[in-house]
């Protein structure tokens, strides 16, 4: 996968999806990326679990229950502990005029259902700190140790 993909030890990122199975598929797939996330299923859910979270990247659908995909975004950019948070649209709409709503809302980018993992890894890819002069970025965690974490990650049903 993608360099940053390698980098992303730690990195938070708060997934707010109502579809169950989507949800937790893809936070299994970003686990084994070294992610850590927090999932929620409707857009009540997802602010509450941003502030306790505090993550560097939120991939939001923009069809929720309770606060629309919109409505998380506006809360998450007007608190001031998630406002520079990365936010990633998730949608099936397909319209230009969608990804330039999101856009105007404050989402970083606009991601199409169904997504290809190399493109989620590319969405989140700005909230994974790069190599810096003191060298490499952490190498990521085996997959077993990843596996055996797996049950400290928050998961808001």
């Amino acid at each position: 996968m993608t360099a940053p993909a390698m980098n992303a030890a730690g990195i938070r990122v708060l997934i707010a999806e109502d579809h169950v199975d989507s949800a937790t598929s893809i936070g299994r797939l970003l686990r084994l990326f070294g992610y850590e996330v927090a999932i929620a299923t409707n857009g009540e859910d997802a602010v509450r679990v941003a502030g306790w979270f505090a993550p560097a990247a939120a991939l939001i659908d923009l069809t929720l229950p309770v606060l629309d995909g919109f409505g998380v975004a506006r809360a998450l950019r007007e608190n001031v502990a998630t406002r520079d948070c990365r936010l990633v649209a998730m949608t099936g709409w397909t319209a230009d005029e969608y990804a330039a709503r999101t856009r105007d809302a404050g989402f970083d980018s606009h991601l199409v259902k169904p997504i290809a993992v190399e493109a989620l890894i590319n969405a989140l890819s700005p909230a994974v700190p790069s190599t810096s002069a003191n060298g490499p970025a952490p190498a990521p965690r085996s997959i077993a140790a990843q596996r055996a974490r797996r049950t400290n990650h928050a998961e808001v049903r």
